[in-house]
This record gives C-alpha cells, structure tokens and sequence, in this order.
C-alpha cells in the first residue's frame, strides 16, 4: 500500500473540495453527524469492492442509518472502558466531597491514586477495543449486516491475516490527526483546517481500512 497515494485519495476524485467542505459541516453539528459517518462508510464499502471513489452526496436516509449503526457499533465495542471510566471519575468525585466532609485528606489522595488507575485502565482498554471497530465496521459494511460486526473470531482472524498494514494504517491516521491537531492554535484558519482536515482522515482511514479487509481472510 502506497501510504502517500493512499492520503491524498480524496484529492484525486472529481468535486472533492466540495464533498469535503459538505462532510466538514455536517460533521460539527451532533447526530446530524450521522450523515458524515453513513457517508465514510459508502467510501468503505466502495474500496472493499475495489472500486474507490468518493460517492456523491446524496441518498441521505442512508447515510444517515448507516452513521447511525456504526455509532451503536462503536459504542458496544468501547462499553466497558466507558463503565470503567465512569467508575473511576465517580469514585473520585466521591473521594473530594468525602475529603471536604471528613477532612481526612490521606483517605482523599488514596482514593484519588485509585481513580486515577481506573481512569488509566480505561485509556488502556479504549485503545485495544478502539483498535478493532475498523475491522468491525468493514464488516458490518462488506454484508450489511450489523451481527456481522460481533463476529469475533473472524474478526480476529481477519485482523491477524492483515496485521502489519492493519496496523500501518492505524498508526497513519493518528500520525494525521496529530499533525491535524498542531493548527488548532492558529486563528481562525486553524479551525477551518481541523473541521474540514478532519473529515478528510476520516475519508482517507475508512479508504485505506476498506482495502485492508478486502485483502484479509477470516
């Protein structure tokens, strides 16, 4: 896989800037942000098939249930880091009030260590679950079905035939994102480029992803 050629994909399709600019937008505005998912998921399903371009904007039902499933996809995968952090912040709050209350500050900053630990477990767990819904959302994409996003084994399997560029392309897009991030301080400018930057890793990761499952085997 070309990684250069890869990044600038979404330049080489007719009318990008415009379906850039379009994604960009509706990607800031909560659950109308749907729409931007459903339509990385058209770009997805569109390199599975070997046929990458980026879709017009149009079918927006779809797109919008589409968005919609890969929201509830990713949310089952990240579930118990999310219950894990969650804990952990409330075991903190507990333990300031707790402190305020008892004045006992060793109880506090015990408790604190703790909550700081779970909050690190979490990060920890985000990151290995948050590392396979790629490969479940190319699934789910690939038979339209969501049951085949929680197929594990084959995902596994899948992941493990393609692993070197599974995790190239990972490893890319946050190298992207990061270097999206350093523009945020410039006025103005910096936030156009981060919204409409970041629809265009978006396009770039589901491409790349796209490709790499229609090359593994499960």
């Amino acid at each position: 896989m070309e990684i250069i050629e890869e990044i600038k994909f979404p330049s080489t399709n007719k009318d990008w800037g415009q379906k850039v600019v379009i994604g960009g937008i509706l990607n800031m505005i909560p659950i109308i942000n749907f729409l931007s998912s459903g339509y990385s998921l058209k770009v997805m399903k569109e390199a599975i098939e070997t046929k990458p371009e980026m879709p017009q904007w149009e079918d927006w039902g779809n797109f919008f249930v589409r968005g919609l499933i890969a929201f509830i996809i990713s949310l089952i995968y990240l579930i118990i880091p999310i219950i894990v952090l969650l804990v952990s912040l409330g075991s903190m709050a507990f333990a300031v009030i707790s402190a305020a209350v008892s004045h006992d500050k060793s109880f506090a900053l015990g408790a604190i260590g703790g909550a700081m630990g779970g909050i690190l477990i979490s990060l920890v767990l985000m990151i290995i679950f948050g590392f396979l819904i790629p490969m479940a959302l190319a699934m789910y994409v690939k038979e339209d079905n969501i049951g085949a996003a929680f197929r594990f084994g084959e995902l596994l399997s899948r992941i493990k035939s393609v692993f070197g560029e599974y995790l190239t392309v990972y490893i890319v897009l946050i190298v992207l994102s990061f270097v999206l991030g350093l523009f945020g301080s410039v006025p103005l400018l910096g936030f156009l480029i981060i919204i409409f930057g970041g629809f265009y890793i978006e396009v770039v990761g589901a491409n790349m992803f796209g490709k790499v499952y229609a090359k593994s085997t499960g």
